[in-house]
C-alpha cells in the first residue's frame, strides 16, 4: 500500500470514531500541528508569499498570525 492510500485509509477510518478528548479524531493531526506560530522552516520570501495566499484564501490577519509566526517577516 502505498503512503497516500494509507493516509486515505486512516482518514476514513477516523471518521469513524468519536473525537478524541484534543478535538480531533487522529492523534495524528496534533503531532502534525505545531503548538504555536510556526515558520515552518521557510524562508521570510516564502512566509510573505504563504501569507499572501491565504490572505487571497481569505483568511483574516489573526487566523494567520496564529498560524504564521511573521515576527521575522515584519523586521525585514
Amino acid at each position: 500500500m502505498t503512503a497516500p492510500e494509507e493516509i486515505r485509509r486512516r482518514r476514513a477510518a477516523s471518521l469513524r470514531v468519536p473525537p478524541q478528548f484534543h478535538g480531533s479524531r487522529d492523534p495524528l493531526d496534533t503531532l502534525a500541528t505545531p503548538s504555536a506560530p510556526s515558520t515552518y522552516s521557510l524562508a521570510v520570501r516564502e512566509l510573505r508569499a504563504e501569507a499572501g495566499r491565504l490572505t487571497a484564501r481569505g483568511w483574516s490577519d489573526a487566523e494567520i498570525a496564529e498560524r504564521l509566526d511573521l515576527r521575522g517577516v515584519v523586521a525585514a
